[in-house]
């Protein structure tokens, strides 16, 4: 197995955690109290993370069978990583009552750009093909 995707099942694992312990807090409120309409924000921070930690699966397998776009689907995967940070964290953050609501259009954008390096991989792979 490469390192990189090693790595990307790391962080795989580590988001999937982070989705179902976020997913907890929005259910029970525990440990940081969450803020008005917050329950809202933290499960759909959770959903995103958890589906992104599958997307990080799915680019780590993709890196193990690709010889060509290797370099856009570990873009692609850093896309998530930061997206999620990004999206989630900001979405996280806001339903716990601090003002990091702007972190989440940002990750948002960095999602979109991971599934576009995703869709050209894809298209790379296709013309590669002969």
């Amino acid at each position: 197995m490469s390192r990189t995707a090693a790595i990307l099942i790391f962080f795989a694992g580590l988001n999937g955690l982070m989705a179902v312990l976020a997913s907890a807090w929005a259910a029970h409120g525990f440990v940081i109290p969450l803020a008005d309409g917050g329950g809202a924000l933290a499960e759909t921070g959770s959903r995103y993370q958890m589906w992104h930690a599958l997307a990080l699966l799915g680019v780590a397998a993709a890196l193990e069978r690709v010889r060509t776009g290797r370099i856009i689907w570990r873009l692609a995967g850093l896309a998530f990583i930061c997206g999620v940070a990004g999206f989630s964290g900001g979405l996280y953050a806001t339903a716990a009552g601090s003002e990091f609501s702007g972190l989440a259009p940002i990750g948002g954008t960095i999602l979109m750009a991971g599934w576009l390096l995703v869709a050209l991989a894809g298209l790379v792979a296709f013309f590669s093909r002969r």
